[in-house]
């Protein structure tokens, strides 16, 4: 059964696997509180757990917006999970009361069982900074995306890696989307570096990550049709998938589709416990009344003969 919940919306996930089973995190907001638009800032972190990917069981909120003064007293946004020497690590967005999500920030927290989450600092890890990223220094109007990271480990340069949904600075009215890249040695102290990539014909481009597949890697994110700008491009209120030379890059975005076609929103790449490329993400094609706070079921994934990332189903369960 997809995963859903009689009392909250469900929207953004992130998973890990742990002794025979698996954790989903995701974004979590009140039903009660009537209009889907206003799930965005009051977002909370759910976990979920299941053995088989179709059969979830609620627990306890993991974790929620900080109290008083802070970055992440608003809302808590979409991250991602990693352990590293018998501890978690989350990473996660956090937006405060005062920008109400203009102005994001990323925030650490740690645990042993994946159930007490503790926060590593009161103040954020990482911050947009204008030399390469659109932030409140700039002249760039409306929201500045720095969100949604993604960590992994590589060991060609034994560093851990951040991914980080953000849009290119210099104060263009149009700035394009761009992929932020940020890099650790031990997981507390980061550096960040300059984006990924340039002038990506992506409005945005959300809730990113990087995974190989049959030898092939490949890079995911979601955006919307008015944030493809590339004519070429299908549009679609989608997860799109695009071939990639490495983990981090370059991307070939011009090669960018939208997988299962479309409606599957924020969606990641896990694995099964036979180590299956699957693919799960929120229900939602755009229109309206299209959001209802549903994770789908487990997608398989595969590599098609031209080298294209594919769901090898067409319809969501």
């Amino acid at each position: 059964m997809p995963l859903s919940s009689a009392e909250d919306w469900l929207w953004d996930s992130w998973y890990c696997f742990d002794r025979d089973v698996f954790h989903a995190f995701h974004l979590t907001a009140p039903r009660s509180l009537g209009d889907t638009d206003l799930r965005h800032h009051n977002a909370r972190v759910g976990h979920s757990i299941s053995r088989d990917l179709h059969n979830w069981e609620e627990l306890p909120d993991a974790l929620l917006p900080s109290t008083g003064n802070a970055f992440d007293n608003k809302a808590i946004w979409t991250g991602s999970v990693v352990k590293h020497a018998g501890l978690w690590h989350m990473f996660y967005t956090g937006i405060d009361k005062e920008s109400v999500g203009k102005i994001q920030r990323l925030g650490h927290a740690i645990s042993t069982d994946l159930m007490q989450w503790d926060r590593v600092s009161e103040s954020p890890i990482l911050i947009a900074n204008s030399r390469w990223y659109a932030t409140a220094d700039t002249d760039f109007r409306g929201e500045k995306p720095f969100r949604d990271p993604w960590v992994f480990f590589l060991e060609e340069d034994q560093l851990w890696h951040m991914l980080i949904t953000a849009r290119e600075g210099g104060g263009a009215e149009k700035a394009a989307g761009t992929i932020g890249h940020a890099t650790s040695s031990d997981l507390y102290s980061w550096e960040l570096k300059e984006p990924l990539c340039h002038e990506s014909q992506f409005g945005q481009m959300e809730v990113l990550q990087v995974e190989q597949i049959d030898g092939k890697w490949f890079v995911i994110f979601c955006t919307s049709p008015s944030d493809v700008w590339d004519s070429q491009i299908s549009a679609a209120y989608a997860t799109y998938s695009a071939p990639a030379d490495g983990p981090l890059g370059p991307f070939h975005l011009e090669k960018s589709v939208p997988l299962n076609g479309g409606g599957i929103y924020a969606a990641r790449i896990i694995r099964d416990a036979e180590n299956n490329p699957l693919l799960i993400g929120f229900i939602d094609n755009g229109d309206p009344g299209g959001f209802t706070g549903t994770i789908c079921d487990p997608l398989p994934l595969e590599v098609d003969a031209r080298g294209c990332l594919v769901t090898k189903k067409t319809t969501l369960q």
